[in-house]
């Protein structure tokens, strides 16, 4: 690329949806400490938790700040690794990044609920099946 302003064919038409965020892996709660601290950072407007392929991800919203009026990067050809790394068309202007997010305390306690019950009804169902195998 020869000018700063320049952006990948893929990229043209993008509002710099990955530099309006800033995502960070994050280990999944087990603890009911992790869960209550996490239903905490919920509640900050600009915070967010997605699942990725099992992976679990914070998204915190936020301009980046070498982004001009046009949403073109000032620093492009000085731009770190990570910026540099970022491949579309996996990113959010193609489509969902996610396969759950909580934006709310309410969404991920939902989230909990739902998983408390997938877990005893899996328990459930092994447990009828060695009943079955040791008859």
């Amino acid at each position: 690329m020869s000018e700063c302003s320049e952006r990948p064919p893929d990229c043209r038409d993008c509002p710099a949806l990955c530099c309006n965020g800033l995502e960070e892996t994050m280990t999944r709660p087990r603890t009911i400490e992790e869960i209550d601290n996490l239903k905490w950072e919920l509640h900050f407007e600009n915070t967010k938790v997605f699942i990725r392929n099992k992976r679990w991800y914070k998204l915190t919203s936020g301009r980046c700040i070498f982004l001009d009026d046009e949403d073109m990067c000032k620093k492009y050809e000085q731009r770190p690794q990570i910026c540099r790394d970022h491949n579309p068309p996996d990113c959010e202007f193609y489509g969902s990044i996610f396969d759950l997010q909580f934006e709310s305390p309410e969404d991920f306690a939902r989230f909990i609920v739902k998983e408390k019950r997938r877990k005893k009804r899996a328990k459930a169902a092994k447990s009828a099946k060695e009943t079955r195998k040791n008859a």
